[in-house]
């Protein structure tokens, strides 16, 4: 899925390439993307900030100021951006390799029972339409694989983004500074493991469509630029696709990423009925209306463009960095 631009004297990337180059567009993207998610946060968890500029007026009369309010949590997810990513290239790459190997095994399977005239049905044990799609392969394919396999990518790394965003949205939403080290400490203290991992569900509920939508809608733009615009840069057409990709996907889950906000911010002591989806989802419909499932919508939409944007790029040029020897360097083939 992941156009890797290498020349035909470079080394195939490894996994560490992948950990690397995953865990540099992942920090980048933070940078880019942290003020817009501290708005968006604000926003969702707070009723009476009713606008991108009602949060900015709060921030710059915070005691932290515009800055540090804006930027505030960002350590946790910064941190963690490399494990998180590496998770996420690592196993979509994994994934794939064993879906694509798994096809070619069924595909030859089938046409070897299909030559050699064997008694018995051939091996048709996927539904018709996955079977058909199995043996032509194609942008069918190649869309269903991306979506599997960057799903599976997203219910992953929720091992690792579901503590963090705990303490991350947090931090935003207190909006009176404080450590995330502490905030640990005391979540661990007093409620355990368990404590960190509050959220976990609506975490999972939100990154796994997420994921999946978002490597094949990438790919999906991303073929159609090149195809439209054959004399684009690359560098354009990553940016554009990872955007419109994450843009889109955003779209898609929104609601629940509302709901997994409320969950990670009200208090530790809530009682588990009280903190369920269908519980808060009820709260937020009966309170505010449906609309308010969209509060802070398009914040989060203008900040997945550039954070989505700066992933691709990032990560393809650091991948051509690694596998070509310092003096083979053309950029051009990657920008």
């Amino acid at each position: 899925m992941i156009k890797k631009k290498t020349s035909s004297n470079n080394q195939p990337p490894t996994a560490l390439h992948d950990i690397f180059s995953g865990g540099l567009a992942g920090m980048s993207s933070i940078v880019v993307g942290q003020p817009f998610d501290t708005v968006k946060v604000r926003l969702q968890t707070d009723p009476s900030l009713t606008s991108t500029t009602a949060v900015l007026r709060a921030a710059l009369r915070s005691k932290e100021g515009l800055l540090a309010s804006l930027f505030s949590g960002m350590t946790p997810p910064l941190v963690t951006a490399t494990a998180v990513n590496a998770i996420v290239f690592s196993v979509y790459g994994w994934t794939s390799r064993r879906v694509d190997t798994f096809r070619e095994n069924y595909a030859n399977e089938h046409e070897h029972r299909k030559r050699s005239k064997i008694p018995g049905s051939p091996p048709t044990t996927l539904p018709p339409y996955f079977h058909e799609t199995a043996m032509r392969g194609g942008s069918a394919y190649d869309f269903w694989k991306n979506f599997l396999c960057g799903a599976f990518a997203g219910l992953v790394q929720c091992i690792v983004i579901c503590p963090t965003e705990h303490i991350k949205c947090r931090l935003q939403a207190s909006q009176c500074g404080g450590s995330p080290i502490t905030m640990t400490k005391d979540i661990l203290r007093n409620h355990g493991v368990s404590g960190l991992y509050r959220g976990w569900s609506t975490t999972c509920l939100r990154e796994v469509p997420s994921f999946g939508c978002y490597f094949a809608s990438y790919d999906l733009f991303r073929d159609t630029m090149i195809e439209e615009f054959p004399l684009a840069p690359n560098w354009m057409s990553s940016v554009f696709s990872g955007g419109l990709a994450g843009a889109v996907t955003w779209a898609v889950v929104y609601p629940v990423d509302i709901v997994k906000s409320i969950v990670q911010t009200q208090p530790l002591s809530t009682e588990a009925k009280n903190r369920s989806m269908f519980a808060i989802g009820k709260k937020i419909i009966n309170r505010h209306g449906w609309r308010y499932l969209f509060h802070g919508l398009g914040v989060t939409v203008l900040r997945a463009f550039p954070v989505n944007g700066m992933i691709f790029p990032v990560y393809e040029l650091s991948i051509y960095c690694c596998t070509n020897e310092v003096r083979d360097w053309d950029l051009s083939k990657v920008f």
